[in-house]
């Protein structure tokens, strides 16, 4: 250990001799683990948002929809509802939601609007990546409310004037017209989207969508949604379709709806990223080896003397390679550095959030340990050809150059 500390200590003291030599190639090794780091961590950090992208249609890795495909007419919601969450909760899954597609008609300052409505249960924003803008999600409770409880996307929310969120009533109506209405609560709003230009949406508890105008009893839910651990997913998937192939509520259909990272093709994107990483890094290894070269020429009568006075071999070599690593090190410092502060930067944030990034994760670590990692090898690949020619180097010639 003090060996290792003596040439760490005595790689600093060359440093500063032959700084001006040396400043340069360190330059470009830090620039090489700047892109190296930057991009590898920008691209993790766009495989996430490409991720959480078509989380929010597809659902999480991995979402399975199961849908009747045989079902009686007589056949009640209430009926379905056991014949098909019963079999879930057999299984222990905890992340289950109904989906049911409906319209409403509600009352603006510019007149009555349609709205797009879906009744959904309060998991369904954590199987798709839901977050509210303002206010809150729909919670278990919002099913016994008297007013009906409701998420509207940002468009409806401006179209309804801004009402105070979980106190100033809304006014929908039924089929027939005013002569059905009904009081609803708007409790929380989405982030706006593009779509929002062309469609008004809202989003209600599934048990709630009984109690609005016009309806006698609840829908049938048109399909069920479950996350799943991505392992057990086809084991789940066989075991549901197995259990609800036939029912006194009909026949359903267990199918997987969302997709992989791999199935997205984003390993790919991941592939070529560290290719065009490697690329780079190797280019600012190159002139690392270059100007080493050069400098263990410009000090071969002191390698001479020190061998002279007793130093060995492999003394020589463990001090110039650790005058390359050193060197690297600092430099790869640096470049990480810089590339975390970049990737970090607020106004990267928001491309990232406008590529659809709903949970923005922390800089990977691997990148900074690749980063680093990469400066180390590159100062160890520098400096071992130096170190080995100035072994070498016999002692007589030395001293006579």
């Amino acid at each position: 250990m003090t060996g290792l500390l003596a040439s760490i200590v005595e790689a600093c003291g060359e440093l500063r001799v032959n700084k001006g030599r040396i400043l340069l190639s360190l330059i470009g090794v830090a620039f090489s683990v700047f892109a190296l780091t930057a991009v590898m961590g920008g691209g993790g950090m766009l495989t996430s948002a490409l991720t959480q992208s078509s989380e929010t249609w597809a659902g999480r890795d991995a979402t399975l929809t199961i849908y009747p495909i045989d079902a009686p007419a007589e056949i009640t919601a209430e009926e379905q509802d056991v014949a098909v969450l019963d079999q879930v909760e057999r299984l222990g899954i905890e992340h289950r939601t109904r989906r049911v597609y409906d319209s409403l008609r509600m009352q603006t300052p510019q007149g009555v609007q349609s709205v797009q409505l879906t009744g959904v249960d309060p998991a369904y924003a954590d199987i798709f990546r839901i977050t509210v803008a303002e206010g809150r999600w729909l919670a278990d409770s919002d099913a016994r409310r008297l007013a009906p409880a409701l998420v509207v996307n940002a468009s409806l929310y401006e179209q309804l004037g801004r009402p105070e969120l979980g106190t100033e009533p809304v006014t929908v109506y039924g089929a027939s017209g005013a002569s059905e209405s009904e009081q609803a609560i708007v409790v929380g709003v989405l982030p706006a989207a593009p779509e929002d230009d062309f469609m008004m949406q809202a989003y209600i508890s599934t048990d709630g969508i009984a109690s609005l105008p016009g309806r006698t009893g609840a829908a049938t839910a048109s399909e069920y949604m479950v996350w799943v651990p991505p392992d057990r997913a086809d084991e789940i998937r066989e075991r549901l379709g197995a259990a609800l192939r036939n029912t006194p509520a009909g026949s359903f259909d267990v199918n997987q709806s969302s997709m992989s990272a791999e199935d997205l093709g984003f390993e790919m994107i991941a592939y070529a990223v560290m290719g065009v990483a490697g690329v780079i890094l190797v280019l600012g290894a190159l002139g690392l080896v270059n100007i080493s070269l050069v400098t263990v020429r410009y000090r071969v009568r002191e390698i001479g003397i020190r061998r002279s006075y007793g130093a060995t071999g492999g003394r020589i070599f463990v001090g110039v390679l650790m005058e390359s690593v050193v060197a690297t090190v600092l430099a790869g410092v640096v470049g990480v550095t810089a590339a975390v502060a970049l990737v970090k930067a607020p106004f990267v944030s928001s491309f990232f959030r406008d590529q659809g990034l709903v949970e923005l994760p922390p800089f990977p670590v691997e990148a900074v340990l690749v980063g680093l990692g990469a400066a180390t090898l590159v100062g160890v690949l520098a400096g071992a050809l130096p170190a080995l020619i100035a072994t070498r180097i016999r002692v007589i010639d030395a001293i006579r150059s």
